[in-house]
């Protein structure tokens, strides 16, 4: 990927607009404007950070977060993402001596060492149905697939909580970035460069305000041009994708 500057992308729009240096101020606080609008749903800028899980299961966000993509554990190299569980409640309970928050009291594994299995203890398997090998002959009716174990993101508190049987003391978010930290170094993709001046052109345009403007459709233009730039799907994705889709099966 070749990246470059706001302040590049700035002065070039000064050169080919034949503007004086002096609305350099202006160009950089629009071209900043356009990074942080197109971060929400066409150039994201997607950030990864391990966290720490705190004493009641919590995750406090980045200063920059947007949105989550994912709360992950890492394990040997692999990010395994956890579901959402809308069930968890954002209300926390306090300690009344000391005052800290503390966890919901749930049922704890105290044999020894937790069977741990993407962050979470495994619950007890009861071998039933087995023939004379050691196999498990299935027929166990009623049981459900999925898990009940994962987080719920609660903006009100700037937190993610997870569900309370957590173990691990730290997970991979993968998150939106607000793109509120943007100056005249932030690096952006070439390929946004015509995107972000459209947006600077209509925005000191006497038709700022005006979102059927002709310079505004000239964004929005751009907007698509450059989603359609940044896809990253091929051929080869586009194939591989319909021959995973077979399966073999018993030919009669």
């Amino acid at each position: 990927m070749i990246l470059s500057n706001l302040d590049t992308v700035t002065r070039r729009w000064l050169l080919e607009r034949n503007l004086p240096i002096h609305y350099y101020a202006d160009g950089l606080f629009h071209s900043a404007t356009a990074v942080r609008e197109l971060s929400y749903d066409t150039l994201q800028i997607i950030n990864s950070a391990n966290l720490l899980v705190n004493d009641y299961g919590a995750i406090d966000l980045p200063d920059d977060f947007v949105d989550d993509l994912s709360v992950c554990v890492p394990y040997s190299g692999i990010l395994s993402p956890l579901p959402k569980q809308d069930l968890l409640t954002p209300i926390r309970i306090h300690d009344t001596t000391t005052g800290e928050f503390t966890p919901y009291p749930n049922q704890e594994n105290t044999t020894g060492l937790p069977n741990v299995y993407y962050g979470f203890p495994n619950q007890w398997q009861y071998f039933f149905n087995v023939n004379e090998f050691g196999e498990q002959t299935g027929r166990r009716f009623g049981s459900h697939g999925g898990t009940a174990q994962g987080y719920k993101l609660f903006k009100e508190r700037r937190q993610i909580q997870l569900t309370p049987s957590f173990i691990d003391t730290q997970v991979t978010l993968l998150y939106i970035s607000d793109g509120q930290r943007a100056d005249n170094a932030s690096q952006v993709d070439v390929l946004a460069i015509q995107c972000i001046q459209a947006w600077m052109d209509w925005k000191t345009s006497p038709s700022r305000s005006i979102k059927n403007s002709q310079e505004a459709a000239t964004f929005y233009n751009e907007k698509r041009r450059l989603k359609t730039l940044l896809n990253p799907l091929t051929k080869a994705d586009v194939v591989n994708v319909i021959r995973s889709s077979y399966t073999a099966g018993l030919k009669f």
